[in-house]
């Protein structure tokens, strides 16, 4: 009996398709970047882009309600270094609810104590500021004109 690489050499063959069913394929294993998918969060889809060099774009995720995949004011985005993707449209009261961090993370394959970037708003960055006196930080405040 001759080896699998053997029937290969000896044939000719530089390579071979296998087709398997795709209920078969474990989910995390399929590859939906590009298209909306469920994310198995009630009402909540999500969408993972590829990285882009050539538009120096990041691999990265975009979470929404099912009702909101056609509206980007109405979505959150991260790179999957958890800096924020769409700066100008990310909503940042999504993008602040634990269960869209949580899909994010999830969907980029990142450690469920990575902290993801967030849109600053006024509250927020009191609160970080309240947070860096705490632990002996002074905070410079720049104000731009």
């Amino acid at each position: 009996m001759i080896s699998f690489r053997e029937f290969f050499n000896e044939n000719g063959i530089d390579y071979f398709v296998v087709e398997i069913a795709e209920e078969l394929v474990p989910r995390g294993a399929l590859l939906n970047e590009g298209k909306w998918v469920n994310s198995e969060k009630k009402d909540y889809m999500q969408r993972v882009d590829p990285e882009n060099p050539s538009m120096n774009q990041k691999r990265h995720v975009h979470v929404a309600k099912a009702k909101h995949i056609s509206n980007k004011n109405m979505q959150a985005s991260w790179n999957d270094d958890g800096t924020r993707h769409d700066k100008k449209t990310f909503n940042s009261t999504i993008g602040s609810i634990s269960t869209v961090q949580n899909i994010a993370r999830q969907a980029l394959g990142l450690e469920s104590d990575i902290m993801l970037e967030r849109a600053a708003n006024v509250s927020n960055s009191f609160v970080l500021l309240s947070e860096a006196v705490d632990i002996g930080i002074t905070p410079v405040l720049f104000i731009a004109k």
